[in-house]
């Protein structure tokens, strides 16, 4: 019953289900190895399931203690994807090492493919595609049992796609996916149409991608997998949106919402609060679609701010890892140096002058050392503060260096102001040319921004096309004159992005401390509801701070009004 339900827990989630209900039901019958066996299954579906929480600690516990070398090896490996899910990256790629060190010795043709499996999705998160597809390409090259050929072109073909390297019409998405029914592999199936699915979209073949997803949608809601679930939904709604149905649209995207996993901000979630937003915005809900617009940026900030996390602590992890090297090869060195110096003892000129060498040796090393760690701190603080796209400080730096200066200002008794910028239909721009094109126009504006901006000027990005701006000694007056020449300088960037017109301009929001005080939160408040009035006033413009908190921004035109606003018409 144990290898029963390990062979179906990811093809027939109903039976798997039983045969765990009833193992628990007989478990005073089972050995100490059968109990740990069902421990190690109930950890799975708990993280199937989407509880973290409960996965996470079963796991580990066998990882520490299993009498089965490769049941703790399997152990580990699920332990790193459920914590990899639940945005515990530290601890992932932490234990990715050492599931990584211990590969060469495991045997087990299972456990091989799902720790080469864990290595190739966690690579692929944080952007680290080469290595992804890698790890893929050994998993398909071992195809334990049959299932390398349809786990490893899952994640290859998923890498791919992130990577902008293949096309919807690539032959080997059809042969993974029958790769994976032939094993019975529904899940996997699915996920790669997930992935077809969204190269139909890049590709604007709407009827393609709809056709997709609504032959297969049954079979996804059967698997009981909600962050699957909320994915499929999640595109089903954006496909029916893109052809114009705006019903189907909103159901989908509420029940992407509704399948989403629980404190969980992944791209599905942003994207179907993004749907419910624009059609609340099309049918004239103002209220709906201002609260949608805020859960879809709080999504949004979340998500990014998840990306950052995970980089950094994959940075973290494999400095760490660099510096544990080091270390012990700065030990192996001084055994060395120890043993020459035991040898050396007989003779004494020599001996002291070798002595002497040695010792200018590790004192060099030591240095070498030092320094290598020394700079890479300086390295991962800098990145903790930069936008790592435009090169300004990101939201923590801004917020923190605003405060100093606001506080400076307040001891002295001098005037600051503060001025929120929001780029104008920056999700035309994503929509229509792609992401790289917006981080293009996203780079220009800081560039032509800068150059009207002071040394003393603080100058963030505290959103996805939002900038913020301190500026130090500036009265309401001299603010509201310094951003129309930032708004002039927006509108004076070239518009070309290969071929295409990205024409681009930017709503201000402008306060000062003589109306706002010196406290940077009101400030910040002030400031976003004067850039509000300005994109309710018809965006382009700069608008001051006029005591009115509540925003009501007037909705976007129609969709053939922006492109010709764009020099598409």
């Amino acid at each position: 019953m144990l290898q029963r339900a390990d062979a179906v827990k990811s093809v027939d989630p109903a039976e798997f289900t039983r045969l765990i209900d009833q193992l628990h039901s007989q478990f005073n019958d089972l050995s100490a190895q059968q109990r740990e066996h069902l421990q190690y299954l109930q950890g799975w579906r708990f993280a199937y399931s989407g509880d973290y929480a409960k996965a996470i600690p079963l796991l580990e516990s066998l990882v520490d203690s299993a009498s089965d070398p490769t049941l703790q090896f399997r152990a580990g490996s699920t332990a790193t994807n459920v914590r990899a899910l639940s945005t515990q990256y530290e601890g992932a790629f932490l234990q990715l090492n050492k599931l990584l060190n211990k590969l060469p010795e495991v045997t087990d043709p299972d456990a091989r493919l799902q720790g080469m499996s864990v290595a190739a999705d966690l690579y692929t998160l944080v952007g680290e595609y080469d290595l992804g597809i890698h790890y893929a390409q050994l998993v398909v090259k071992e195809n334990a049992r049959g299932r390398g050929v349809c786990r490893g072109e899952q994640i290859r073909l998923d890498a791919l796609c992130k990577s902008k390297r293949i096309k919807a019409d690539d032959p080997s998405l059809p042969a993974a996916i029958n790769a994976c029914l032939q094993q019975g592999e529904s899940l996997a199936a699915n996920a790669i149409r997930t992935t077809q699915a969204r190269l139909f979209l890049r590709e604007h073949r709407l009827d393609d991608a709809i056709s997709l997803l609504e032959r297969h949608y049954s079979e996804v809601e059967q698997s009981r997998y909600p962050r699957g679930i909320s994915e499929w939904e999640s595109l089903m709604a954006q496909a029916y949106q893109q052809r114009g149905a705006g019903v189907n649209a909103q159901r989908m995207a509420s029940r992407a919402v509704e399948h989403a996993v629980k404190d969980q901000f992944t791209p599905p979630l942003i994207g179907a609060y993004r749907v419910l937003y624009e059609e609340a915005e099309k049918h004239g809900d103002i209220t709906s679609a201002i609260a949608y617009l805020k859960k879809s940026a709080a999504a949004d900030k979340a998500y990014l701010d998840d990306v950052t996390a995970r980089q950094l602590a994959y940075e973290r992890v494999k400095s760490n890892t660099l510096s544990t090297k080091s270390q012990l090869e700065a030990l192996n060195q001084e055994n060395k140096l120890l043993q020459l110096q035991g040898q050396l003892d007989s003779k004494a000129a020599e001996t002291s002058r070798l002595y002497i060498a040695l010792l200018m040796l590790v004192v060099v090393f030591i240095a070498l050392w030092a320094y290598r760690t020394k700079r890479s701190q300086l390295h991962f603080m800098k990145l903790s503060q930069v936008d790592s796209l435009t090169g300004i400080s990101n939201r923590p730096r801004f917020i923190q260096l605003a405060e100093a200066v606001l506080e400076t200002a307040r001891k002295s008794q001098q005037q600051a102001s503060v001025v929120l910028c929001d780029l104008d239909h920056f999700k035309s721009i994503n929509d229509r040319f792609g992401h790289a094109a917006g981080d293009h126009v996203l780079r220009q504006a800081v560039i032509a921004c800068q150059s009207h901006l002071r040394v003393s000027d603080i100058f963030g990005r505290v959103g996805g096309e939002e900038f913020g701006i301190v500026l130090p000694g500036c009265g309401l007056e001299d603010a509201k004159q310094r951003a129309e020449r930032l708004r002039v300088a927006l509108n004076e960037i070239d518009p070309t992005y290969q071929g295409e017109r990205c024409q681009v301009s930017g709503s201000f929001g402008v306060t000062s401390t003589e109306v706002s005080g010196y406290e940077l939160r009101q400030l910040l408040a002030h400031a976003d509801a004067a850039l509000y009035r300005a994109k309710a006033a018809g965006r382009d413009r700069v608008l001051p701070y006029d005591g009115k908190i509540v925003p009501q921004e007037q909705p976007d035109p129609p969709i053939d009004d922006e492109l010709r606003n764009l020099g598409h018409a």
